[in-house]
């Protein structure tokens, strides 16, 4: 062989090797790191949603904690039962003879479905005070000052007519105690 054919010969077999390597290692690493290229961005798309959601999560907890304490603020609790006695209590007024000359508490019911989806229930009761005007208004006020939901349903005023020439008025106050429903008694069941 000569020397210009043994040459031809070996830069034939150095592009055969480079056709070799280009298409046995270097394309698919290219190929691959096409790939892994597409999916740095799509990772990085995602790092990205993924701060912008950690940051509206910060946003809605950092909202929530405030309508939680304006619940807290503006909202009365509704308790597991009526709290009777604790509502008596309260709403008690000193009889001296003067300014409270009586005070009678009487439950009038229960009544069931208080806010037209079976959550609620209400205990009625009737406060029936014979005193001045002030004593009146402050048994009213101390239905909407207390903890627990207690609604004022009706108010029955008149003048004591027994004893003519006072200021003590008859009153007759509706209210209703309300508490959570019972779930077996929303769903009929017994106890």
């Amino acid at each position: 062989m000569n020397r210009k054919r043994l040459e031809q010969f070996y830069l034939a077999g150095l592009g055969l090797v480079i056709l070799v390597s280009v298409f046995a290692f270097i394309w698919p690493n290219y190929r691959r790191a096409s790939e892994v290229s597409i999916e740095i961005q799509s990772l990085e798309g995602k790092i990205g949603r993924l701060e912008d959601a950690k940051e509206s999560l910060q946003l809605q907890t950092a909202a929530v904690s405030d309508l939680k304490v304006r619940q807290a603020e503006q909202c009365r609790e509704v308790p597991e039962d009526a709290r009777v006695a604790e509502l008596v209590r309260a709403l008690s007024l000193d009889v001296d003879g003067v300014q409270v000359a009586d005070q009678t508490f009487a439950v009038s019911g229960r009544r069931e479905n208080v806010d037209g989806n079976g959550r609620f229930d209400g205990l009625s009761m009737v406060v029936e005070l014979q005193a001045d005007f002030n004593q009146i208004c402050s048994v009213i006020d101390r239905c909407s000052t207390m903890r627990h939901l207690v609604r004022v349903t009706g108010l029955d005023l008149s003048l004591d007519t027994k004893q003519p020439g006072t200021e003590q008025l008859v009153a007759s106050i509706s209210i209703d105690a309300i508490y959570q429903a019972d779930a077996s008694d929303s769903e009929g069941e017994q106890p």
